[in-house]
């Protein structure tokens, strides 16, 4: 099995088993996000929306959100 190294905690650590997120951003994901700092982006998440009162139908707070993510996860560019 292959391990993957969080670049949020720093972990090595298993690969989640899969993402919300397809495409480029599924894959980043996948490789640079441990599990444990995944569940904590998803509590996270839940404030940001809440602290920015985010409609993620609006394109513009979906970005917010996914700006809050990368920062969060601390995903390379």
């Amino acid at each position: 099995m292959s391990t993957i190294t969080c670049s949020r905690c720093g972990r090595t650590t298993e690969p989640m088993a899969s993402t919300d997120f397809g495409g480029a951003l599924g894959e980043t994901l996948l490789a640079h996000t441990c599990p444990a700092c995944w569940k904590e982006w998803e509590g996270q998440r839940v404030i940001v929306i809440n602290e920015y009162r985010l409609n993620l139908s609006n394109p513009d707070h979906f970005s917010t959100l996914m700006r809050s993510m990368k920062e969060f996860l601390r995903l390379p560019e």
